[in-house]
């Protein structure tokens, strides 16, 4: 049975002080057990400063973790924090690893190469995958989720990819034992006495519009027709106008598929559209499934994150969650942006340990009619693991 210890500072500019705090906040001498790894995630200065190393250094055990915008734990909602959470057990074993370099020609085999390394140092089948891929923005997010997807087999997989606080996402770093990597993916895989389960949420059903178009010719992450029309004919039917002003707008909706297995519909975002091409998706659009465009605003946000919490709570014996929920969320919620976090702090703080932070895209499974997992690539969603 895993337990998790959680600290977290403020402290950017003395390192010692930082140090300090996570140590004391940890209190390891009492409370670690025979097997760990630790998940940091931070604000890119605190590479910068040298405080991700210098923790790093400190402990007797990995750490992996990646960048992002802001984030909670023990009851601290910030955008300038450094977290890390602890898994610590005698019946779980965690191996970690950090591919090689990432490029559009070698991720399948980078991937399935750090995995098998790994996969390689435990004595059973990984009953979990938690996995970081980097933010390359020339190679989008799913061929690197789905390099996971296709060596873990029916292993579980949860994760996130890295943010910035800038919007170019500059400085979205993973992180191994206190080093940043810009094009490198880190995961850890945990075997033994562990039975997580996977929350998610995205946007209320009542912001979705009730006309159900049908994908009928896509490859991969690319749509090319929807109902037998172009994707741009599909918007003006749906009375989306074709301006670059609706289209800036456009890729802060989320389309939600339904992949008609009995799986939850999943979010997608839109990160390209020409009106002469296919238009990009976050992840993979499968021909003959339904998509819908939906909308997100403020109170749909609280909404969702208000549903999550309803779901946590009728979860027992929790020992602790990870949770991680899509930058656009954050960016959606304009001057109340730690609204969201501090919603989660207020129902989750004093129940359990827990860390979350914001996404650069979101790794979640999800079930189908058989009650098998099947791991998939989300936008504009909170996910939970919660173990």
């Amino acid at each position: 049975m895993i337990r998790m210890l959680t600290a977290c500072t403020e402290e950017l500019d003395e390192v010692g002080e930082a140090v300090s705090e996570i140590m004391g906040q940890l209190d390891l001498g009492n409370n670690l057990l025979d097997n760990s790894v630790g998940l940091i995630f931070c604000d890119p200065e605190f590479i910068v400063s040298g405080i991700v190393e210098a923790v790093s250094k400190k402990l007797p055990f990995d750490t992996v973790g990646v960048t992002t915008r802001a984030g909670a734990t023990k009851g601290v909602v910030s955008s300038i924090l450094f977290s890390i959470s602890v898994l610590t057990a005698d019946d779980v074993m965690f191996s970690v690893a950090r591919s090689r370099e990432i490029t559009s020609e070698n991720v399948d085999d980078v991937i399935s190469s750090a995995y098998k390394e790994a996969e390689g140092r435990l004595p059973e089948k990984p009953a979990l995958a938690l996995v970081y891929p980097p933010m390359i923005l020339s190679l989008g997010s799913y061929p690197v989720a789905n390099a996971f997807f296709k060596v873990a087999e029916n292993t579980p997989v949860f994760g996130t990819l890295p943010c910035s606080p800038f919007h170019d996402h500059r400085n979205s770093f993973t992180i191994l034992n206190g080093v940043a990597y810009a094009e490198s993916a880190v995961l850890v895989l945990l075997s033994g006495n562990i039975h997580p389960d996977f929350l998610m949420v995205s946007t209320p059903e009542q912001n979705l519009q009730k006309q159900y178009g049908i994908i009928t010719k896509s490859d991969g992450c690319r749509v090319y027709m929807i109902n037998g029309m172009s994707f741009t004919d599909y918007l003006v039917n749906n009375g989306i106008a074709k301006s670059s002003a609706s289209y800036d707008l456009l890729y802060m909706i989320p389309f939600i598929v339904n992949f008609n297995d009995g799986s939850p519909p999943v979010a997608r975002g839109l990160y390209s559209i020409k009106d002469d091409g296919p238009a990009v998706f976050g992840s993979e659009m499968p021909e003959g499934n339904t998509i819908s465009p939906g909308s997100l605003n403020y109170d749909g946000i609280m909404k969702t994150a208000e549903n999550l919490m309803r779901q946590i709570s009728l979860k027992k014996n929790i020992n602790g969650i990870i949770m991680y929920s899509c930058l656009a969320r954050y960016l959606l919620l304009g001057l109340k942006n730690d609204d969201e976090l501090k919603k989660i702090t207020e129902q989750v703080d004093g129940m359990t340990p827990y860390q979350a932070c914001y996404s650069g895209g979101e790794i979640c499974p999800v079930k189908n009619n058989a009650g098998e997992f099947i791991n998939r690539m989300h936008n504009y969603t909170f996910i939970a693991c919660v173990f």
